[in-house]
């Protein structure tokens, strides 16, 4: 029955023919392993193919949406972080790989007469596969992608004429955004692939007609099948092991934290086999004006070269043009080489770079612990505000820019170089922000105002001083009176005193009484003088202290009458408007006072804040 079966399919499709016609080619000088790199890039080709359809059905190609979907790819599809390491392993060994085939072929001499087609072929099909590189890069709209993206695109920028016209189209307009990753996927899934298709197809077809280039010294040959068959086999299950290996031993691809284009301290990096380029334009040399000959004109010259490369024979002799070949080859992948070297060296021993990759490392894992957080997760509004959103990353971040210079947080400031060039911490000015409006900040206040943790080295400390010397709570008083003070962070942004007071357990609270003779000599907490009189020394309205209401007037206007005005202007807290601190800034930063976010993982906690 098979037979029959066989027999019927062959009289349509002639299919034993095209078997014999391809298993019987001869192979000039006989099977050897040097023929295995074409079978070896088809394979891994196959390997993206393949990996590329089904990442596809789950990856949503959308600046606010393509990062929780890579997440969701790496960390809870099943299987998903394999096939997206398949995915990332394999683009590099295909890099690897056609760059071995292309060693291969010129050591062989197999760009001569008359395979000059299928050399010019191969070079094509190279760049396309470092397009595919570079377009896949910035599919996840992580950090790292990002970056690296932008440094790519404004080198491509800096062409004259028409430089600046195509990275407009590339981008999508001005600004990188949601059009520069759609534009980015539909070449990566689209152009790109019908490319490499028919350029690979030519290529085998070109290949096909010329055959192998046989060592000088070959005699005979043999049919393709079965040892040619055999090797090739060998080394495409070889390749699809190296990768599966590297897949498994790095739990699938890596992920940065969500792209966030106001971070322009992101250390961006392009991959291993940009990064000579890269470390080439840093030199000096290449600086200002010049940058268009590292960026444009050498790269240019190279290929360039690279396509002459069969044209030798006609200006030198075969084995003089043959040399000059190999030598400019290996001479420039030993200049690359020696440039990455350089870059990891120079990245290593760079303090600024390792502070800024640190910083990095500890945004990608708290982004990847919110995304998979029950209480986290991505925002609807999209994987930027994952980070944004959270007052334990978002707002440290604010303090570190805005408030630490004069203020401590948990006991310490920001760093700034000194003069003999080491790291100091700046001098405590102002409070220690940690837990500010909380209860337990509100305790230690009051046991010990003095303490620099609650007012640093401002006057403030004076008037909270004297009343420690003068006041005469007892010690259960001093903690009924620190529990009244402390229900007013629950004051909400639109209510009044008397609405506040009407609430049975606050009219009823036995710390009301005591507030209003000990506390209301210097505070007063509204206009009418319910709780308060104040005049003996001056100080701010309490009313609402430790809310998001009180926090928001005290950052934007620090020397209003109700906060700190009577002081010295050059003892007030600078003003923070909406230019200098944005309302989500301000909302972060409020809860992370006051302790409303999600608790760092011990990973995460380890690499510090």
């Amino acid at each position: 029955m098979f037979k029959r079966l066989s027999d019927w399919l062959d009289d349509r499709t002639g299919y034993r023919h095209l078997l014999e016609e391809a298993l019987d080619e001869p192979v000039k000088g006989g099977a050897r392993w040097r023929y295995v790199f074409g079978s070896a890039v088809t394979t891994a080709f196959m390997i993206q193919l393949v990996t590329g359809v089904l990442l596809m059905t789950s990856y949503s190609p959308s600046s606010s949406t393509a990062w929780g979907s890579v997440y969701f790819i790496s960390y809870e599809m099943v299987g998903g972080w394999f096939v997206r390491g398949l995915h990332h392993f394999g683009a590099q060994a295909m890099v690897v790989l056609l760059f071995l085939h292309l060693l291969q072929v010129l050591i062989a001499g197999a760009y001569r007469s008359p395979r000059e087609v299928n050399w010019w072929l191969g070079m094509v099909l190279l760049f396309i596969t470092l397009a595919f590189s570079l377009t896949g890069y910035l599919l996840p709209w992580d950090q790292k992608g990002y970056w690296a993206t932008k440094v790519a695109t404004n080198i491509m920028g800096i062409t004259p004429v028409v430089g600046p016209y195509v990275q407009k189209v590339v981008v999508g307009g001005n600004e990188y955004g949601n059009q520069t990753l759609t534009r980015f996927y539909g070449i990566h899934v689209g152009v790109l692939p019908g490319l490499l298709v028919l350029t690979l197809a030519a290529h085998i077809a070109v290949f096909r007609r010329h055959g192998v280039t046989a060592p000088e010294k070959a005699t005979g040959s043999d049919p393709f099948w079965p040892k040619q068959v055999f090797m090739d086999t060998v080394a495409s299950l070889a390749v699809l092991g190296v990768v599966a290996f590297f897949a498994i031993a790095e739990r699938g691809a890596p992920l940065d934290a969500p792209a966030e284009p106001s971070s322009s301290d992101y250390p961006a990096r392009p991959e291993w086999y940009f990064l000579s380029l890269f470390q080439m334009l840093k030199r000096p040399e290449f600086a200002g004006e010049n940058e268009i000959i590292g960026a444009i004109i050498v790269p240019g010259a190279i290929v360039t070269a690279l396509f002459a490369f069969p044209l030798l024979d006609k200006i030198f002799p075969r084995k003089l043009g043959h040399f000059l070949a190999c030598s400019l080859v290996f001479a420039l992948v030993g200049v690359a080489g020696l440039l990455t070297m350089q870059a990891w060296k120079e990245d290593a021993a760079n303090a600024d770079f390792q502070v800024t990759r640190a910083k990095a490392d500890v945004a990608r894992k708290r982004a990847l612990f919110l995304a998979g957080h029950p209480e986290a997760g991505v925002p609807p509004e999209g994987s930027r505000y994952v980070l944004l959103n959270d007052p334990l990353y978002a707002g440290s971040s604010v303090l570190e820019r805005k408030c630490l210079s004069c203020h401590y947080y948990d006991g310490k400031g920001v760093l700034e170089r000194g003069h003999d060039g080491k790291m100091v911490m700046t001098k405590q000015i102002a409070a220690d922000l940690k837990g500010f409006g909380t209860r337990p900040w509100l305790e230690g206040l009051l046991a010990n105002p003095s303490d620099a943790k609650y007012f640093g080295s401002t006057p403030q400390l004076s008037g909270m001083a004297q009343w420690k010397k003068t006041t005469k709570l007892k010690p259960d008083e001093l903690k009924t009176v620190t529990d009244f003070v402390a229900e007013f962070a629950k004051v909400g942004d639109e209510e009044t005193i008397d609405d506040w007071l009407s609430r049975n357990e606050i009219s009823e609270h036995p710390g009301l009484e005591l507030f209003k003779k000990d506390c209301g000599r210097c505070h007063t907490v509204d206009a009418e003088g319910i709780l308060g009189e104040g005049g003996e020394v001056e100080a701010p309205n309490l009313f609402g202290w430790g809310s998001p209401r009180w926090v928001r007037r005290m950052i934007r206007h620090p020397n209003a009458a109700d906060r700190y005005g009577y002081l010295e202007e050059k003892d007030q807290m600078p003003g923070f408007g909406q230019t200098e601190l944005s309302d989500r800034e301000m909302s972060v930063l409020i809860r992370l006072f006051s302790g409303q976010y999600v608790p760092d993982d011990p990973a995460t906690a380890a690499a510090g804040h």
